[in-house]
């Protein structure tokens, strides 16, 4: 009967101890270096723009050149000769510099055309 009796007392105050005398846990606090900061970062969005370059692969400023080069490699290496789809320019400089012809320049000019495009860039602050 007496371990009925403490067992029901100890039980009793225990009860009251953890209904009555609640505290809200508390971790420790968190070390902040900079108080300035918040804990976490700021992720930040913001609209940058961009240049595209669209360059006519038949026409653009080096196209002679750079087919002229090309021609010229690919009969060093031995190559078979095979008509380049670019056409226009890059394809005379490739027969030109394929057949060992004399480099005769650009004769068609088309600029290469700057357009912008604007995309989104993000950033943690």
């Amino acid at each position: 009967m007496k371990k009925i009796i403490m067992t029901s007392l100890v039980a009793l105050m225990s009860a009251t101890s953890f209904l009555l005398n609640n505290e809200p846990a508390q971790a420790h606090r968190r070390y902040r270096y900079y108080d300035t900061y918040p804990f976490y970062p700021l992720n930040y969005c913001y609209p940058i723009t961009h240049w595209l370059v669209d360059e006519d692969p038949a026409y653009h400023p080096q196209a002679y050149a750079d087919g002229y080069r090309q021609g010229r490699e690919n009969a060093k290496k031995g190559k078979e000769y095979k008509p380049r789809t670019a056409g226009g320019e890059f394809a005379r400089g490739f027969d030109d510099g394929y057949y060992g012809r004399k480099f005769a320049g650009q004769k068609n000019i088309v600029p290469n055309v700057y357009r912008p495009y604007t995309t989104t860039d993000c950033g943690w602050f």
